[in-house]
């Protein structure tokens, strides 16, 4: 009698308690997929049920971690970078501006400069945004003439179009309302 209740106690108790050790230890080496096989609907089938969704979890909180650590590692390349090319945009900016003032009685050069310069004031404002990215700030929206976005899109390229004998029409409605941007 002995015997047989001892094999029923290793069979139901035992084997499920050595499963459970195992897991334990898989998910303490760092394999979070290690899953136990259905115990049954008992106290310890239920722990089993729910050491594999505590497993899951962990899981999946690793990978939010990993991918939370790469964004931090994002920001922070992308502040070194911003900061290393605002520095030249600042000199760009003071030179071009300088010369825009100086070639008034030049409408050509005066108005290929004044791309230049508002060229240059919106490669400022992109790392400022890529800056506030790094800090993670939330980004601002504000009303914007859609016809003057292209307009300013249009005239930078214009000399390259020219240059490639490409003539380009646009036809704007001048009563589109503004756009949040």
């Amino acid at each position: 009698l002995s015997l047989v209740i001892g094999y029923f106690i290793r069979v139901w108790i035992g084997n499920p308690v050595i499963e459970l050790v195992k897991a334990t230890k898989q998910v303490s080496s760092g394999n979070f997929s290690y899953t136990i096989d259905d115990l049954g609907n008992d106290e310890l089938g239920i722990l089993a049920k729910s050491f594999n969704k505590m497993t899951k979890h962990l899981e999946e909180a690793r990978q939010q971690l990993y991918q939370s650590d790469k964004m931090a590692s994002l920001g922070r390349l992308a502040a070194g970078v911003a900061h290393e090319i605002n520095n030249p945009l600042t000199a760009v900016l003071t030179y071009s501006s300088f010369l825009r003032n100086r070639t008034k009685d030049n409408p050509e050069l005066h108005d290929d400069l004044e791309v230049i310069v508002r060229e240059t004031i919106r490669s400022r404002e992109i790392v400022k945004n890529l800056l506030d990215f790094a800090r993670q700030s939330v980004p601002e929206k504000h009303s914007a003439d859609i016809n003057k976005i292209i307009k300013n899109a249009v005239e930078v390229v214009a000399v390259q179009l020219s240059a490639k004998k490409i003539t380009l029409d646009t036809h704007l409605e001048s009563t589109l309302p503004e756009i949040t941007v």
